[in-house]
């Protein structure tokens, strides 16, 4: 029997799209081009969602590669930029009936420290019982050591979880530990509910 519904954040409880995000600030093509490639496209970027560097750290590095036209435009893109993505209201809502409805509701996400603190604190937030974040962790998805330090943590039974997540392999990884799962996308969410119907 399911007793937890697992959430990845990007592509699922919001929309990841790095263009809309930097289309919210006062900035050209050119500009949203070359601070995409600085900050977004960087290894650095990779790095925050490992856990290797901090926000400051990366925001100096990313200071060091901008142009100065451009030094103050990455101060403010670090940090607000996790305020401009939209979240998915299907989503959101799916996960308030599934917490009414007596689940208990985890995340599990390959992200930084700056939006995990930034989700946890959302309107949405407070209806997850607790997060795996990659950033705290210092281990991503697919590597099945973070799928068990989610059970570890939380003390779940993996068949008793199902992850949803918008990334094939991530799914995989998590079936070969027990739990699981369905690939979603923005065109899927009725597929979604009716995979979580059948299962419960």
């Amino acid at each position: 029997m399911i007793k937890n519904i697992v959430f990845d954040f990007g592509n699922v409880i919001v929309k990841w799209d790095i263009d809309s995000i930097l289309e919210k600030y006062a900035i050209n093509d050119v500009e949203s081009k070359k601070l995409k490639e600085i900050i977004f496209e960087s290894e650095e970027w990779l790095q925050l969602d490992e856990g290797i560097i901090s926000a400051g750290q990366a925001e100096k590095i990313f200071q060091g590669k901008a142009p100065d036209s451009l030094k103050n435009q990455v101060r403010e893109i670090m940090n607000t930029w996790f305020e401009k993505i939209e979240f998915n209201k299907e989503i959101c809502t799916l996960i308030k009936q599934l917490k009414q409805n007596g689940y208990r509701i985890y995340g599990l996400s390959n992200t930084n420290i700056q939006f995990y603190e930034y989700i946890k604190k959302s309107d949405i937030g407070i209806y997850f019982d607790g997060f795996v974040i990659s950033a705290v962790e210092k281990m991503m998805k697919p590597d099945k050591k973070i799928f068990e330090r989610l059970f570890e943590k939380f003390s779940l039974n993996p068949q008793e979880c199902f992850f949803v997540d918008d990334t094939e392999k991530n799914i995989i990884a998590s079936k070969e530990c027990g739990m699981e799962g369905f690939v979603f996308n923005i065109d899927c969410y009725q597929e979604l509910k009716k995979e979580l119907e059948i299962i419960m």
